[in-house]
């Protein structure tokens, strides 16, 4: 067996296998990324929404306590 028969039966299949499994980890990696992503996106957008009904409820009440005093 010369060096082309290795490189063509050994190498190769195994250089594709290699690049096959690194996609599939870099996949993997990248649906993880996402799903980190959304979950804290979503704790964050939970938070500042509350803050904002928060902020809401309290100048409605402002509103209306002034327009109670007013009369």
């Amino acid at each position: 067996m010369d060096w082309l028969q290795f490189l063509q039966i050994v190498c190769v299949p195994a250089f594709a296998w290699l690049v096959h499994k690194y996609g599939e980890m870099r996949k993997d990696l990248n649906d993880f990324k996402v799903q980190v992503a959304k979950e804290y996106a979503t704790q964050v957008h939970i938070s500042r929404l509350e803050l904002k009904i928060d902020d809401l409820r309290q100048l409605i009440w402002e509103q209306l306590y002034n327009k109670s005093s007013e009369k």
